[in-house]
């Protein structure tokens, strides 16, 4: 969608083509005897990284500050100090600079491509070619991918970037005492690094706070990304990543550090989730893993664990909405693999109970798909130009686990009638889709910044077309065919209706044809429904019509 009738601020396109090799043109104007102090510096510079995308020193020093205030207490692994000004920001850290600009500012789809392509190429030059390993590329990178989109892609795209991050956590990590002696006790590595050193005495590095918030962050991506939801992480936490903690929470140097412990400890949590129900990929028509009685002694320690972070972490409670909803998603995680395990069989149970002891666990997590979604349609549509990754995945993941459970009607131990009574899929759906079609909308007017993409659309349009889609989908499969007679309840007698009628319209059929398997949700979360053979432009049954929009020509 275009910006037609809205001035971009900080947008300066006249000054692009005059861009000095530096990236940053003078004011031919200025007085060549005022001295070149720092008042001069911020009125007297244009910022210029490609064609079309050039700020003011005196707007790029508002975006630095929403960045500030409204994106780092929400991801608080790269925060730029109140002292630092975006003049002396870009000319110490250049590629943080752009890399924070990029997620603020708004961009025609050229523009962002471009962008895009910058970042890489400078990533890729000075990690791979230059083996530069400073600190502010690990920050640029983690602020990318944080905001830049890429998560949503699963090819090379996207793991680049990823990787590269990853690589220069790796690079500061080993250069620790520990390290890759840290299999030795800590009385014999300093020894160890002599000889290592050929009789040179090891310089042991000490990461400032900076740099502990920085390999954290790296940390939270690697082990957040969709890619990584069902994997382990490529970065585990050592003892090093706890000491970066430790360290940081006895400074207690920003604010914000209280958010960004809280979110390392759940990420922590989520990191063992993984590790007790691991997802390895099965052959075709392997049977799933049995559900064993002892699994729900398992959850009932984790489930603690993770209701000890609400009264041990000040910082998580509803007054923080997004650590909020990031939090509630939190249990859905730890009740969702259930429903890649299968109930054991009166031949394979070990007790009489096991049979219908996965019941319980499947119980949990319906009532934590209750709280997280409420947790996430209580947000205000303003904050999501701002929001990072890790919420639009909790989203997604939420969507996910909920449209499996409801649809888990082929097992003994489960009644799905009665869940379905209990979550309202249809209507937390529809209204997923009227807030990311909202804050579409107000992001336009205000002004925020808005991922387009190259036909103009946008990333919320395309999330709330993908909403109202799964929910039509799922409407379908939730329905029992109309020659099964069926004892309903009044709620499954209007889903029916509702789903009958959009299921005889001829480009609707096709419909009852797909299975909801693990893959297809899979897919679904990380590329949406891009590779069905769906008509994208055609109205669903309850989306709204929204008035065409002015080309950018």
């Amino acid at each position: 969608m275009p910006y037609t009738g809205l001035t971009i601020p900080g947008l300066d396109r006249s000054s692009a083509t005059q861009a000095t090799p530096s990236g940053v043109s003078p004011d031919t104007n200025q007085n060549r005897n005022t001295p070149p102090g720092v008042g001069a510096r911020q009125t007297d510079k244009t910022f210029y990284l490609v064609p079309d995308f050039s700020l003011s020193v005196e707007k790029a020093e508002e975006y630095l500050n929403i960045y500030r205030t409204r994106m780092v207490p929400n991801f608080p692994f790269v925060p730029i100090p109140p002292s630092t000004t975006a003049a002396e920001l870009h000319d110490k850290k250049r590629f943080l600079f752009w890399c924070i600009m990029q997620a603020v500012v708004p961009q025609t789809a050229a523009v962002q491509k471009a962008v895009d392509d910058w970042v890489r190429r400078h990533a890729a030059m000075h990690v791979i070619v230059l083996k530069d390993n400073s600190i502010e590329l690990l920050q640029g990178l983690v602020v990318y991918v944080a905001w830049g989109e890429v998560h949503q892609l699963v090819g090379t795209n996207a793991n680049s970037l990823l990787q590269m991050a990853i690589g220069l956590v790796m690079d500061f990590t080993i250069q620790t005492l520990g390290g890759p002696l840290g299999w030795m006790p800590k009385t014999l590595q300093a020894d160890a690094w002599v000889l290592v050193g050929r009789g040179k005495q090891s310089e042991l590095t000490k990461h400032t706070l900076e740099e502990q918030r920085a390999i954290l962050g790296g940390y939270f991506i690697a082990s957040s990304v969709p890619a990584a939801m069902r994997k382990y992480s490529q970065i585990q936490f050592t003892p090093h990543l706890v000491r970066c903690s430790k360290a940081i929470r006895e400074a207690s140097e920003l604010p914000s550090d209280q958010q960004l412990l809280a979110l390392i400890r759940m990420q922590n949590v989520g990191d063992r989730i993984r590790a007790v129900f691991p997802s390895p990929d099965r052959e075709e028509g392997e049977p799933l893993p049995i559900f064993r009685e002892h699994f729900n002694v398992v959850l009932s320690s984790i489930r603690k664990e993770i209701l000890a972070i609400e009264l041990e972490e000040p910082i998580v409670n509803k007054e923080q909405p997004i650590l909020w909803a990031h939090y509630k998603t939190l249990m859905v995680r730890l009740y969702e693999p259930c429903l890649g395990l299968r109930a054991a069989s009166p031949l394979e149970a070990v007790t009489p109970t096991e049979p219908y002891s996965r019941t319980e666990a499947l119980w949990h997590c319906l009532q934590a798909i209750q709280t997280s979604s409420a947790a996430l349609l209580d947000l205000e549509v303003e904050v999501f130009a701002y929001l990072p990754f890790n919420l639009i995945a909790d989203v997604a993941y939420s969507m996910m686990a909920s449209h499996r459970l409801l649809l888990e009607d082929t097992t003994n131990d489960w009644d799905v009638s009665m869940a379905r009574q209990k979550l309202d899929l249809p209507e937390i759906t529809r209204r997923v889709g009227d807030k990311f079609e909202e804050a579409d909308r107000v992001a336009l007017v205000v002004g925020q910044k808005r991922r387009l993409f190259e036909d103009n659309s946008s990333r919320w349009s395309n999330y709330a077309h993908r909403a109202r889609w799964i929910r039509q989908w799922y409407l379908t499969k939730a329905v029992p065919p109309p020659h099964e007679t069926t004892t309903t309840t009044t709620n499954q007698a209007q889903l029916g209706s509702e789903s009958t009628a959009f299921l005889n319209e001829a480009n609707l059929s096709w419909l009852g044809g797909i299975s909801m398997d693990q893959g297809f949700w899979e897919a679904m979360m990380l590329d949406g429904p891009g590779q069905i053979p769906f008509d994208a432009s055609m109205v669903l049954p309850d989306q709204s019509m929204l008035p065409p929009m002015p080309s950018t020509s």
